[in-house]
């Protein structure tokens, strides 16, 4: 398979993926819609080129599943986006596939390489929210597979980009949260301040919910992050997260409760 039926597979099936991720996020009308061509004519591309590696017993996903690449396949699409660093549309697009790449195959290893490919997008493209977004989401990938909470301020920054163009982006300003959460040290009143402009915006919102709670009962509140445990419950009770966080609210209880 050469590198050009390589990058139309990955982008083609990773957008079919990341797509509705995208859209649901309302990011940019104009952008949706040159998704959505891009997505059509990438779709149908990567559908011809996955039958024909599958022919040829390749590994290629069914149905729009991503699917899995070796190392040298991994590496072409990087190198080939390398080797073009002027062309705004393939770092957009090979940033922001091996990006839903990585995430979804849990490839910490490219993780570097997706960070500095999008980061060449947003250099030629300042404006696009749709690639600032991903570049803060790829910085916070990296801080969480490294440990290197480094990369989490300059995250904020791309997402405060966005956020002063679109402030009632609800997911970014989630993600903005998260990264005051996770720094070190962490900074749980900085997050519950982003959680609560954006539960303002979408009160019933199941990650940023999610990310309440946690932060409120590192901060001490109890009672409210029960409250919010409670919501999280009735929007979601079927979240994976709802019993570490039961447990959270318990052993800060058992440690004396509230915070003065």
């Amino acid at each position: 398979m050469n590198t050009q039926k390589l990058i139309f597979l990955l982008i083609g099936v990773a957008l079919g993926f990341a797509a509705g991720f995208w859209l649901a996020n309302g990011i940019n009308r104009g952008e949706q819609e040159k998704l959505r061509a891009e997505l059509t004519r990438l779709r149908a591309e990567a559908a011809k080129n996955a039958q024909e590696q599958g022919a040829r017993g390749g590994q290629a996903g069914g149905d729009g599943a991503i699917p899995t690449l070796t190392e040298a396949q991994l590496r072409a699409a990087v190198e080939r986006a390398d080797a073009n660093p002027s062309d705004a549309k393939l770092q957009q697009m090979s940033g922001q596939a091996l990006y839903v790449y990585a995430r979804e195959k849990g490839n910490a290893a490219i993780i570097p390489d997706v960070v500095r490919i999008l980061r060449r997008a947003h250099d030629i493209e300042p404006k696009n929210l749709t690639t600032t977004t991903m570049l803060g989401d790829a910085l916070y990938l990296l801080a969480q597979t490294t440990g290197e909470t480094s990369h989490l301020p300059e995250a904020r920054k791309f997402y405060g980009q966005v956020l002063a163009q679109k402030p009632d982006e609800v997911y970014v300003r989630t993600s903005l949260g998260l990264t005051y959460f996770y720094d070190k040290p962490s900074d749980p009143r900085a997050a519950i301040r982003e959680y609560r402009k954006a539960l303002k915006i979408d009160p019933r919102h199941e990650a940023t919910l999610q990310g309440m709670v946690a932060a409120l009962a590192a901060a001490g509140e109890v009672t409210e992050a029960e409250e919010s445990l409670r919501l999280l419950e009735e929007v979601n009770a079927s979240n994976p997260e709802i019993a570490n966080l039961r447990a959270q609210l318990a052993q800060r209880k058992n440690a004396g409760g509230e915070r003065e």
